[in-house]
C-alpha cells in the first residue's frame, strides 16, 4: 500500500497505531483519511457508493463481474483445490486437523486466471481512486472455508496484523473481495461492523516468532479480546 506522504526520519520512529505491547487493550481514533480523493464525475464509483464507503468502511458492488466471469473463477477455485502441485506448496494452508484446503496465498502468482482479475483495471482503478495513488498487491489469497468442517476466521482487523507483523505504517490500503458463493447466515458469511474503521482496537500479547505460520490456520494473537 502506498505511503500517505513522504516520510521523514521522525515519522518513521513514531508508531501511531501501537498494538501487542500492553497488558490491556484500548481504542485509538483513526488518524488517516478514509477517502483520499474527493468524488468527481468519471470516478469508478458513484457518489452514493463513496458516501457509503466513507460512513461504513465498506461498500458491496453487486453484479460487478458478469455471470460467465464468475463461473470461470468458480471453476478455477475447484481446480486449484485438487491440484497437488498447488496444495503441496507452502502457500496452501490446510484446516487444523485435516487436509482440506483453507486458503491459498499469493493466488495472483499461482493462478493466471486469478491474476487477470486481481490486476485488472476494474478493481485497480477503484483502489487507485480510493487511495489517490498508484497501488500494488500487498497480499492475495483464495479462502475456501469448507462446509461443516471448516474452522472460523475469528474477528480481527486486517490492518492491525499488517501493521504489527508486516510493518505497514498507515491506513492507506483497501481490502477487495470477490464473493464466489452466496453468503447466508447459516454458511459462515463474512460479517462486517459498520463504522468500525474509525477506531483502531489494540490487542494484547506479544507476537510469537514466525506467528504467521500458525495464525493462517487459527489466529490466537492479533484478535480483540472478548470484552
Amino acid at each position: 500500500m502506498p505511503n500517505a506522504h513522504v516520510q521523514t526520519n521522525s515519522d518513521q520512529r513514531i508508531d501511531r497505531y501501537p498494538s501487542r505491547v500492553a497488558t490491556v487493550s484500548e481504542v485509538i481514533e483513526r488518524q488517516d483519511p478514509v477517502l483520499y480523493r474527493h468524488w468527481s464525475k468519471g470516478a469508478p464509483l458513484s457518489r452514493s457508493d463513496c458516501e457509503y464507503y466513507q460512513s461504513n468502511g465498506f461498500v458491496f458492488l453487486e453484479e460487478f463481474f458478469e455471470s460467465d466471469e464468475v463461473a470461470v473463477l468458480q471453476a478455477e477455485t475447484a481446480r486449484l483445490a485438487q491440484d497437488t502441485t498447488v496444495v503441496g506448496r507452502d502457500e496452501a494452508i490446510t484446516e487444523p486437523g485435516s487436509r482440506a484446503v483453507r486458503s491459498i496465498f499469493d493466488i495472483h502468482d499461482l493462478s493466471p486466471v486469478f491474476s487477470t482479475f486481481a490486476k485488472g483495471a476494474r478493481m485497480a482503478d477503484i483502489a487507485r481512486f480510493l487511495l489517490d495513488d498508484d497501488v500494488y498487491l500487498h497480499q492475495s489469497r483464495l479462502n475456501y472455508k469448507p462446509g461443516f468442517r471448516g474452522k472460523e476466521f475469528y474477528w480481527h482487523s486486517d490492518f492491525e496484523t499488517w501493521h504489527v507483523e508486516d510493518g505497514m505504517p498507515r491506513m492507506r490500503a483497501v481490502s477487495m473481495s470477490i464473493t464466489l458463493s452466496e453468503n447466508n447466515e447459516f454458511n459462515g458469511p463474512l460479517i462486517l461492523i459498520p463504522a468500525s474503521h474509525y477506531s483502531y482496537l489494540t490487542c494484547v500479547g506479544r507476537t510469537p516468532e514466525d506467528h504467521y505460520k500458525q495464525s493462517l490456520k487459527k489466529q490466537d494473537y492479533g484478535i480483540p479480546d472478548d470484552d
